[in-house]
C-alpha cells in the first residue's frame, strides 16, 4: 500500500506527539494530544510560540497544557487535531471493506477450483488424478476457513478500534464546546444550539425567548478583590442559573461575564417571569472569601428578553436581546427589560 505525503505527515506528528507527552510525563488524553500534535504540525503559530516561550522557562506541566488546549484549541472545534478521530473512522471503514473484499475474493477462487474440481472427477481415469483433486481442494477449503477466522478476528479488532476513536472524537468534541471556567455551554455551543432552537420553533410553530444575561459591577469584583473572586462569581451565578432551568432549557457563557439562556416552547410574559426568578435567586446568594468566610457582597444581574419573531435572523433576535439587556443596566441594573418586537 502507498502511504500518501498528507497521511505520512499526520503519522510523523502523531509520533511526534506521543513522543512529546512521554517526554513531559503528561497523560496521553484526546485534550493533551490534540495540543501535542497541533504544536508538532506547527499549524497554529500562536500555540506554538506560547508553547516554546513556556518550555524555555522551564517544565511544561499539565496546568499549562490545559491552558494551551482552551486558548487556541477547545474555543475552536474544527481544527485539524479534532478532525484527527474522524480520519480515524474513515481509515477504520476502508480497513473493514479491504478485509471484506479479500475474503470475497478468496472465496471466489474457491468457488472456481470447485468447478475444476467437479470436472477433473467427472474426466478423471486415474486413482491419482482422483486423489490429487481431492487434495487440492482440500487444501483450499482449509485455507478459506481459516482466512473467514482471519477475517472474523479482524473485524471485531477494528470494530473495537473504531468504538474507541469514536468515543475519544465524541469526548474531544464535547470539551470543545464546553466553557472550562463554569462548566456549561460556550459561544460555540450557543452558536449552534441557537440555530437548532429557532428551527425547531418554526418548524412546529411554537414560541421561543433568548435572554441575554449580564452580571451587575464584575469589574468591581475583579478590582476590589482580584480574578479568583471573579471567577468565582462566573461559577456561582453559571450554577445558580443551571438549578433553576428546566431540561429543555439551553444555557451558555455568550463571553466575558454574559449569559445567555434559549427557552423553547416559551412565551415572552412566561420568559419574564423565569427571568425575574432567576434574578431574584441570584440576588440571595453571598459571595464570601474563601478561607476567611468573609462576605464579599451579593451578585445581582441585568437581563434582556426577546421573543423570536417567526422570519427574522437569529443575529436579530440576540441584538434585540442584547439591547434590552443594556436598558436594564442603564435604568438601574438588577432587573428585567424585555424586548418590544419590531
Amino acid at each position: 500500500m502507498v502511504i500518501g505525503a498528507e497521511s505520512f505527515k499526520a503519522a510523523v506528528w502523531s509520533k511526534q506527539a506521543l513522543e512529546g507527552l512521554l517526554k513531559d510525563n503528561i497523560a496521553p488524553t484526546p485534550k493533551n494530544y490534540a495540543v501535542y500534535y497541533e504544536y508538532a504540525s506547527g499549524k497554529t503559530p500562536n500555540l506554538n510560540a506560547a508553547y516554546d516561550k513556556i518550555t524555555g522557562q522551564g517544565k511544561l506541566t499539565q496546568q499549562y497544557v490545559d491552558e494551551l488546549y482552551y486558548k487556541f484549541i477547545g474555543a475552536d472545534d474544527q481544527r485539524e487535531s479534532l478532525k484527527e478521530a474522524d480520519k480515524a473512522i474513515e481509515n477504520g471503514v476502508n480497513k473493514v471493506l479491504s478485509l471484506i473484499e479479500a475474503s470475497v475474493k478468496e472465496t471466489g477462487e474457491f468457488g472456481e477450483n470447485l468447478n475444476s474440481f467437479t470436472g477433473k472427477i467427472k474426466t478423471a481415469r486415474s486413482i491419482d488424478v482422483l486423489r490429487e483433486a481431492v487434495k487440492k481442494i482440500s487444501e483450499d477449503a482449509q485455507r478459506v476457513v481459516a482466512q473467514n477466522q482471519k477475517l472474523q478476528k479482524d473485524l471485531e479488532y477494528t470494530s473495537a478500534e473504531l468504538v474507541a476513536v469514536r468515543d475519544e472524537f465524541d469526548r474531544v468534541h464535547h470539551e470543545a464546546q464546553i466553557d472550562a471556567l463554569t462548566e456549561i455551554g460556550n459561544r460555540k455551543f450557543f452558536d449552534r444550539e441557537i440555530v437548532r432552537t429557532i428551527s425547531e420553533a418554526c418548524e412546529q410553530k411554537t414560541a421561543l425567548v433568548l435572554l441575554m444575561v449580564d452580571i451587575d459591577h464584575f469589574k468591581k469584583f475583579n478590582d476590589l478583590h482580584g480574578h479568583l473572586v471573579g471567577d468565582q462569581v462566573l461559577r456561582l451565578v453559571a450554577r445558580t442559573l443551571v438549578e433553576n432551568l428546566k431540561g429543555r432549557d439551553v444555557i451558555a457563557r455568550y463571553g466575558g461575564e454574559e449569559f445567555v439562556i434559549i427557552l423553547p416552547e416559551t412565551q415572552l410574559d412566561n420568559a419574564e417571569r423565569v427571568a425575574n426568578h432567576l434574578r431574584n435567586g441570584l440576588a440571595t446568594k453571598k459571595v464570601t472569601k474563601r478561607g476567611t468566610n468573609e462576605t464579599l457582597g451579593i451578585v445581582t444581574v441585568s437581563i434582556g428578553a426577546a421573543e423570536y419573531i417567526f422570519g427574522e435572523d437569529k443575529e436579530v433576535l440576540i441584538s434585540r436581546a442584547d439591547k434590552a439587556m443594556y436598558e436594564a443596566k442603564q435604568t438601574g441594573r438588577n432587573r428585567v427589560v424585555c424586548a418590544i418586537k419590531e
